[in-house]
């Protein structure tokens, strides 16, 4: 369903900043949100972001710099990407309200968020991702999110990018730009939903006037790709029904229960339902299972770091219940640290028990763990008249900070492969 608003909090910011120079110390000050500004390029072109537990959120423009372009030669937006969501809680208590303030529902799509946009007077089509100005970043796969992007895409409209492709108009005479915002899902990044296909999902289309006003089209039609659409109900007979049909018979279902419920029958892929209303904001209710599995799935797009905070939390063996396809190089890397424990208790009782070793012997790396096991007999065991064990030494391991057993991996990993 295609809806359209309106954003006035760039043209107001304009009216009180005149110029870049005086807006960008407001944006960077506390009275003004304290946010990033990065990745300046030579066309004026700049990124403005928020940082997540620095940046102040409870402003009025606070939630639409989520990742902003701006044009700092002319001062003005070119390229908004979708607001961060409310923190706020749900103002609707029934369906009832939700249809007359005209909210729609819609399933939150798993991926990662390109934005694309035209200048006035510019033939470039500028790809951009969340965090970079040329989407040049990247995290579960080695491709960039600009060349995930392009492969996307051309799987979805069977063409490449470009500024001649109907979905990228140019702007028009007083536009300062034309922007969408796309969800790209990529069989080469997956974060608990499997992607058979490569595809993109327009998310909204957006123009910035001279004045600095925005005019977004949000979820608009695109001849013969598949949209966005409202998710389906569920009656307690399990008969399908549309939510304009819910709404229709001005059914009072409490919101949120309603949610929960619907979100509750889904497979444990399905990561929840956003919520929108005609002004821009928007909510989001996320499924309890897909938290539980992405938080297994961590922030760590090192294959090694994933391993190491998931030996050190005992998690490994539910981690590849759900990510089977990692389960080769998660066992190459419990090879190694189980090596490594190995060589740590070999040393040990070389140095401490045995004697055969002076401690200038051997490798620094390991000093600091051979002094805490130590202190582990002296404090712990010695007393209790018993001895340092291979048992021991890898409950010491597991109860290091991940970032060690990282450290600890990757030094090993860099010796072995400087071997001839």
């Amino acid at each position: 369903m295609t809806f359209q608003f309106e954003i006035t909090v760039f043209k107001d910011l304009l009216e009180t900043y005149p110029t870049w120079e005086a807006l960008q110390v407001y944006l960077e000050s506390k009275e003004g949100g304290m946010f990033r500004i990065v990745d300046r390029d030579d066309k004026g072109l700049c990124l403005i972001r928020y940082e997540k537990g620095h940046s102040i959120m409870d402003l009025p423009h606070s939630h639409w710099f989520r990742s902003v372009i701006w044009n700092t030669t002319i001062n003005r937006p070119v390229c908004i990407a979708p607001c961060k969501t409310s923190s706020d809680e749900f103002p609707y208590q029934t369906i009832q309200e939700m249809e007359s303030a005209g909210v729609i529902c819609q399933e939150q799509l798993e991926g990662f968020m390109i934005n694309c946009f035209h200048m006035q007077g510019d033939p470039e089509l500028h790809i951009t991702s969340r965090s970079k100005l040329h989407a040049t970043g990247t995290f579960y796969s080695k491709k960039t999110f600009h060349e995930l992007f392009m492969e996307s895409y051309e799987d979805t409209f069977h063409e490449k990018p470009s500024s001649d492709h109907s979905p990228f108009l140019k702007p028009a005479e007083k536009e300062v730009s034309v922007f969408y915002s796309f969800l790209v899902q990529h069989k080469e990044h997956k974060i608990v939903k499997n992607n058979t296909a490569n595809r993109v999902y327009v998310i909204y289309k957006g123009i910035v006037y001279e004045d600095g006003l925005v005019r977004i089209e949000d979820t608009p039609f695109v001849p013969d790709v598949e949209n966005v659409l409202c998710i389906p109900i569920k009656q307690s007979s399990h008969t399908p029904i549309d939510y304009a049909d819910i709404v229709s018979r001005s059914v009072q279902i409490e919101a949120y229960m309603w949610a929960r419920q619907f979100i509750a029958e889904q497979s444990r892929e399905y990561q929840g339902i956003v919520l929108k209303d005609l002004h821009g904001n928007r909510w989001r209710i996320r499924s309890e299972r897909y938290s539980a599995i992405l938080s297994l799935r961590g922030n760590h797009p090192s294959i090694r770091n994933r391993f190491c905070h998931l030996y050190t939390s005992n998690l490994l063996s539910t981690y590849l219940e759900y990510y089977p396809e990692e389960s080769e190089e998660m066992n190459r890397l419990l090879s190694t640290i189980n090596m490594i424990l190995y060589t740590l208790f070999e040393i040990y009782l070389d140095v401490y028990v045995q004697k055969s070793k002076k401690r200038d012997e051997i490798d620094k790396m390991f000093h600091p763990h051979l002094y805490a096991i130590h202190g582990i007999y002296l404090n712990q065991l010695r007393p209790l008249a018993k001895r340092m064990t291979l048992h021991d030494v890898q409950v010491y391991l597991c109860k290091q900070p991940w970032q060690r057993l990282s450290f600890l991996i990757q030094k090993r990993e860099n010796e072995a492969a400087a071997l001839p």
